[in-house]
Formats: structure tokens, sequence, C-alpha cells
């Protein structure tokens, strides 16, 4: 039997297919505006990738890191190479202080008799060195001790700061206090001690770490020693804001162990600051690196670094000031880039930046 309908009513009558029809596929997609659902980390890549100049930052710095680790493989010259010296016949002087793009005349005497003679791109040192492997392998050197030092601030800095905020009370205290001890201690002054103390104790030669120098290996010690307390406070105030959530309350109302808390839920959460400032470390462990290698306290003749060689072309600097010019550069671009590339980090793992 028909439902009778009052002709009057306002009320939608659904049975007639002529009003109502089902939506195609097509038109369903139309009415959707939603984006694809995505990670944080995924967010944080697409705002990253937005910020052009952290892209160009980063992009110059994975350049570097291919081009000192790829182009002395096919590079005809060492770094440590005396271009003039040949055991058993004298002295060529004329293969010292080289300008850039030149040959002196025995390289030219070999090209006229159609040997291949690979250009000088920086020219030479005054010890008749190519001056650009040099270049490339002090590179190296500072970038080597910018990661090193930053993944030992990450791994002492995380594990250090995460145990004192998770245990609270005492522990606590007296972790910070042991934090506040070691931030009066005055970083360059152990170092010179310890490169002092290195250097009349124990002997490296025949061993990989005789190029290294001891300097250089104090500067590792100092990092794994000082440098980690930045690191441990700012975990610590992330783990102290963290473990108050209520998925971390649930974890220990289930007797979930501390390590596995701390593993599964708390330091994933600080990863995006954690990843943040161990950048921002690279460029300060770069610099003070290069600092300490001007001023003599680097690496160990004749391995380069971009201080050490900024050092040693001070005195070149009337006649040949590229020399010096040509380091010092490398290392203002190198710093810039990881610093402006940090800065893109740390604001697109920023919740708060949209």
């Amino acid at each position: 039997m028909k439902k009778f309908r009052n002709p009057f009513s306002f009320q939608v009558d659904y049975d007639r297919e002529s009003i109502f029809k089902v939506a195609t596929d097509k038109e369903k997609e139309e009415q959707t505006f939603m984006r694809p659902s995505t990670s944080f980390f995924g967010d944080a890549v697409r705002r990253f990738r937005r910020n052009k100049i952290a892209v160009i930052s980063l992009f110059f710095v994975i350049l570097v890191l291919l081009a000192i680790f790829i182009v002395p493989i096919f590079y005809p010259y060492s770094y440590d190479q005396q271009l003039g010296i040949i055991p058993g016949k004298p002295v060529d002087g004329s293969f010292a202080n080289l300008a850039p793009f030149t040959y002196c005349e025995t390289e030219k005497a070999r090209m006229a008799a159609g040997e291949f003679i690979w250009p000088h791109i920086f020219g030479t040192d005054n010890a008749g060195r190519d001056y650009f492997i040099r270049v490339i392998y002090g590179a190296r050197v500072s970038l080597l001790v910018g990661f090193f030092a930053a993944f030992i601030v990450l791994i002492v800095g995380t594990i250090y700061g995460s145990i004192s905020a998770f245990s609270g009370g005492k522990v606590d205290m007296i972790m910070m206090r042991i934090v506040d001890v070691i931030y009066s201690l005055p970083d360059m002054v152990i170092i010179i001690l310890l490169s002092v103390v290195l250097n009349n104790a124990f002997d490296f030669e025949g061993t990989p770490l005789e190029n290294v120098g001891t300097s250089l290996i104090s500067i590792f010690i100092v990092y794994a020693l000082l440098y980690w307390v930045g690191m441990a406070r700012l975990v610590r105030g992330q783990v102290l804001s963290i473990k108050q959530t209520e998925y971390v309350l649930a974890s220990r109302s289930i007797g979930t162990s501390t390590p596995m808390i701390l593993r599964k839920h708390i330091i994933p959460n600080c990863l995006s600051v954690i990843i943040v400032s161990a950048t921002l470390q690279i460029p300060s462990a770069i610099f003070t690196e290069s600092f300490l290698s001007f001023i003599g306290l680097g690496v160990s003749a004749p391995m380069p670094s971009l201080g050490s060689l900024a050092s040693d072309a001070i005195g070149a600097l009337p006649t040949q000031p590229y020399l010096l010019l040509i380091p010092a550069v490398f290392i203002c671009l190198i710093v810039l880039a990881l610093n402006l590339a940090g800065d893109g980090l740390r604001d697109a793992f920023d919740p708060k930046q949209k």
C-alpha cells in the first residue's frame, strides 16, 4: 500500500530517484579537500623543503662531503707529496709557490714532449705540495672532527640528560650539580694540558693515530668530557615535560621498565630537538678545531686542516694572499652552510611552525 504524503509538506522525499542519485567516484574525489595523511617526520621534511636557503646549504654540505672522499681517489697528487723532491736527484725548487693553474719549467718541458700534466688548481705552497689536494684533505679533517664531536655530544648528552630527568629527586639534583661543575672547567686549558700529557706519555708512531696527532686526540677527549653538558640540559628539559604525559604514565602503570620507556616513548619524542642541537654542534666543533690548528694545537704535520693551512699561509700573505684566502673561505662557507641547514631543521621540526 502506497504511503500517503501531504503535498504541502516540506520534508524531503527520498523515494524520488529524479531528485537523488548516487554520486560517482569522480564526484566523490572532487569533494575531498583534505591532504593525504603524513607522519611527523614527513611533515617536517615537507616544511624543510620549502626553506630554499636551508636546502641549498644542505646540498652544499653534501657536495663538500662527496668531494673530500671522492676527489683524492683519482687526483694524481697527494697531500704530503713534494713535487720538487726526487730521491737521488737535486731538489727542483721551481715547483714551489706556483700560482693557480700554472706550470713550472720542468712541467712545461714534459708537456712539450707530449706528456699530460694535471694542472695545479690552487697552485702549490712553499714546499712544492699541491694546494688543492691539501685543502681537500683539510676540509676532510675539519668535517670529520665536527661530525665526530657532534656524535659524541649526541650520545653522551642524550643518555645523561634522559636518565637525570626520568630519575628525578636526589639523582637528578646530583647529576645536574655535576653538569654545573663541568660547565666551569676551561676547555682550552684542558686541551693544552691533555695534548702535553699525551705527547709525553704515549708514542703513537707507527699507528693510525700518528697522522692525527696528540692535539686532535685531546680535542676528541675534551668533547667527550665537557661539550655534552649543553645537550644534557636540553634533553633533560624535554624529558621533564614528556614524562608527565598520559601515555608515559600508562606505561609505568602496567609495569614497563625504565629503559624501555626511555627507548620507546621518551627519546623518540625528543628526537627532533636532539637532531637540531647536534646539527648546530657541528659548525661549533669545526670552528674550534680550526682555531686550535691555527695556533698550532691541531693535527700533526704534514696532515693538513683548514686552520693549519691558514696558519702556514700567514708568512706568504704579501706575495700569495690566496693561500690564506682559500682555506678561510672554505671555513666560512662550511660553517655558514651548516648553521643555515641547522636553522632550517629547527624551523622544520618545530610543531608551532605553520
